[in-house]
């Protein structure tokens, strides 16, 4: 028989780097893109193992996509922000 190992709530925090209140104020208002969804055992909340690591392998490939796409939108030429100058008015209206 497979004996299937649970995570508990202080053991999440310790993987995610967060606090307890943390994760327990994500799963109140179930923002599951920064927590695993729980399996409630009883009264307490658990976490497979093995679905919390396909959680943060997602997550980790979704972060080097997001960085890859990135990159590739870095090349662009940066704007100012703000009124142009004098000098920018006038090499637009070509005087």
């Amino acid at each position: 028989m497979v004996r299937k190992r649970f995570y508990n709530i202080e053991e999440l925090s310790i993987i995610l780097g967060k606090s307890i209140a943390a994760v327990h104020g994500h799963l109140a208002r179930k923002q599951y893109d920064a927590v695993p969804p729980p399996i409630k055992l009883g009264r307490r909340l658990a976490w497979l193992v093995e679905s919390v690591d396909a959680w943060i392998d997602d997550k980790a490939a979704q972060a080097e996509a997001t960085a890859a796409t990135n990159a590739e939108h870095s090349n662009a030429p940066r704007r100012r922000r703000g009124r142009p100058t004098k000098a920018e008015q006038k090499a637009r209206s070509g005087k």
